[in-house]
């Protein structure tokens, strides 16, 4: 009877997501699953695929999927986490996870609350760093080559990719986000907030009255966002036509006649660390002048963080995108 009793406990530890799975709570120094129905949270984030607890109700398997559909497999929630995509950086700390991350790369310097922790360099990791901080999972972006982290794999770190190219995958992302480090409810109200506010703008941009205006992006001189990039997924549910959506790259260098050619009714330039172009030097560029936008004066510069970062902010940057292509929706 006892082992009986045991097999049937085992056999309910094991939560797959095909059931409705409750919201993760604190409990007891671990993690357990509540009472709140979180469905959607559950339904958002298909990346998890299953969840162990033991009899007190402690997350002791947690079985996750990435964005490059890599399944992990770790020993209850992290508690030493290294992110080192400021992507990765914001969404952990937008989910509340902030005190479980112990690092970060040297361009997370969002929230501030991240510049408080251990850097562990960029483009070029430090190895040395990373282990000394011990931490028991590495969240990063796809801009990150998988070769660099196969050090640590190979020192039994285990690491997790986020790699959106949507805003509807961001929103997937935060709700994984949430499942992973143990913050199911502040993931849902943050998704419910955010999905408001899309829902806002796209009732908006994606009327079928609306006209749609031709936009060029610029992330970078004659650098812009083409087919299945995620500046393309941004202007089109921000109203927009792409001038770049039928090129042959997701990131495409174009030239100046290709744009002078397209001629776009808004030019939208992104202003960053890496970019200090101004409207006037768009402008004064040789036949520029015929463009609609310039002579319409519609060309405008956003903050690069808010349409680079595919976290939370993106929300920010699409709300600022539709107004500038689409300013007669939100006087």
């Amino acid at each position: 009877m006892k082992e009986r009793n045991g097999a049937m406990m085992t056999s309910s530890m094991i939560i797959v997501v095909a059931v409705v799975i409750s919201a993760v709570a604190s409990f007891s120094g671990g993690y357990y699953l509540g009472t709140m129905n979180d469905e959607e949270v559950i339904e958002e984030a298909d990346g998890l695929t299953s969840i162990e607890l033991d009899d007190v109700g402690n997350v002791v398997s947690l079985t996750i999927t990435d964005d490059y559909n890599r399944t992990i497999i770790l020993p209850g929630i992290p508690q030493r986490i290294v992110s080192i995509a400021p992507t990765t950086t914001e969404i952990l700390f937008a989910v509340g996870a902030g005190d479980q991350v112990v690092g970060v790369d040297d361009y997370s310097d969002y929230p501030a609350e991240a510049l408080t922790k251990t850097c562990v360099g960029s483009f070029q990791l430090s190895i040395e760093t990373i282990l000394s901080l011990e931490p028991d999972l590495i969240v990063c972006g796809d801009l990150v080559p998988v070769d660099d982290l196969e050090p640590l794999e190979v020192q039994g770190i285990p690491y997790f990719v986020f790699a959106t190219r949507t805003i509807d995958a961001v929103l997937k992302d935060i709700a994984l986000a949430g499942i992973l480090t143990g913050h199911v409810q502040e993931s849902e109200a943050l998704l419910d907030g955010l999905r408001a506010r899309v829902d806002a703008i796209t009732e908006k941009t994606l009327d079928s009255s609306v006209e749609t205006p031709k936009v060029y992006v610029e992330y970078y001189p004659l650098w812009t966002y083409g087919p299945g990039s995620f500046g393309d997924d941004m202007i089109r549910l921000a109203g927009g036509i792409n001038i770049a959506a039928n090129t042959t790259s997701e990131y495409p260098e174009v030239t100046s006649e290709f744009v002078i050619s397209s001629d776009p009714d808004v030019i939208i330039f992104t202003m960053g660390v890496m970019t200090t172009t101004t409207a006037d030097e768009i402008s004064e560029r040789p036949g520029w002048d015929q463009i609609t936008a310039i002579a319409d004066d519609a060309i405008y510069s956003i903050d690069d963080n808010i349409v680079s970062r595919y976290g939370p902010r993106i929300v920010d940057g699409l709300e600022q995108l539709a107004e500038l292509i689409h300013p007669e929706l939100f006087e």
